[in-house]
């Protein structure tokens, strides 16, 4: 662990904390109630994934000229490989940070989307899920020619999962910084989820007290990082298949429930509502005991992954997320 970097992330944090107001009063996006899917009462800066992006950036140009050792060079091998990472991660905040300011059209998104992922995977040919392994199975399954496809689509699968998790405070922060944990835990990237896990615990502070939101800035930002670092580390056998799948099965779930309807009603797949499970919750709970629910349930199931059969386990939080929507309805009937 490189505790100077450790320092320097904390004080960086601690000095945008101070300033975020005039952090806040340069870039002038925020987050307004839109009477349909945004209901708080006044607006909130969107610096989420600003304070991120500052960190890895101001962290990485000090590492050029110090010597921090922050780039986890054991997961590049060459220049393209960096490259990859790096413009990659930012093209997306930047991407994320204009939909912030102008509200893009649900289809420019995915389009947009879809153009940076498939960019930069082509940039890094270690980029590329080749093969899955379970491990409930003997045998490898190998993908062959649906390599690229499944890569590409791994990436916006979670891209849009990780986009509609985030609905209220605290959600997608913690998540995320409970994955870097894990990353951390496994040796995987250890430098860079430090500085991102220090920038979202500093983050939540303003986020528990409504002072700012993640954006989509950020959640473009934080999902292509974890995508990258989990395909890295998993073509590198510090990962399986399944373990990927239960991190990743909550906010998997909703996101296929929710297309599901949506195609079923005859709308847009990719249009934002009120459906999501934090949605749903909200209308019997506290937007902390939601955030609580939600969390126990992502960290139970990863916990219990590692003692229980994968198959069961799949299997009680199915049920367990199914229980919740049924009993959701019923109390709604109830209600009327």
């Amino acid at each position: 662990m490189n505790y100077n970097l450790i320092l320097i992330a904390v004080f960086l944090n601690l000095s945008i904390i101070f300033f975020h107001k005039k952090i806040v009063k340069i870039f002038n996006i925020y987050d307004k109630n839109d009477g349909i899917r945004k209901l708080q009462k006044i607006s909130i800066p969107v610096i989420g994934g600003l304070i991120i992006a500052l960190n890895i950036f101001i962290i990485s140009s000090l590492d050029i000229f110090f010597k921090l050792n922050f780039i986890d060079d054991y997961f590049f091998t060459n220049n393209r490989e960096m490259f990859s990472f790096f413009a990659g991660l930012f093209s997306f905040y930047l991407f994320g940070l204009y939909d912030d300011k102008f509200n893009l059209n649900a289809n420019i998104k995915f389009l947009i989307s879809s153009f940076l992922v498939i960019f930069f995977t082509s940039i890094d040919n270690n980029l590329l899920i080749n093969n899955l392994k379970f491990s409930f199975l003997q045998n490898t399954i190998e993908l062959k020619n649906f390599s690229y496809f499944f890569t590409i689509l791994s990436f916006l699968l979670f891209f849009n999962a990780l986009n509609m998790f985030d609905g209220i405070n605290m959600q997608v922060a913690s998540y995320s910084l409970l994955v870097f944990l894990i990353f951390i835990f496994k040796g995987i990237f250890i430098n860079t989820s430090v500085v991102i896990i220090i920038s979202l615990f500093f983050f939540l502070i303003l986020n528990s007290k409504n002072k700012a939101y993640m954006g989509d800035g950020g959640v473009h930002l934080l999902s292509y990082v974890i995508s990258y670092i989990f395909i890295k580390s998993y073509n590198k056998n510090l990962f399986i298949a399944d373990e990927i799948f239960f991190i990743m099965l909550l906010p998997g779930l909703d996101m296929l429930r929710v297309f599901l309807l949506r195609l079923i009603n005859g709308k847009n797949p990719f249009k934002p509502d009120r459906n999501h499970l934090h949605h749903l919750l909200l209308n019997y709970f506290s937007d902390r005991n939601v955030f609580l629910i939600i969390f126990i349930y992502i960290f139970l199931v990863i916990l219990l992954y590692y003692f229980i059969n994968p198959i069961i386990l799949f299997f009680s939080a199915l049920a367990l997320y199914l229980i919740t929507l049924f009993s959701i309805t019923i109390f709604a009937e109830i209600k009327k």
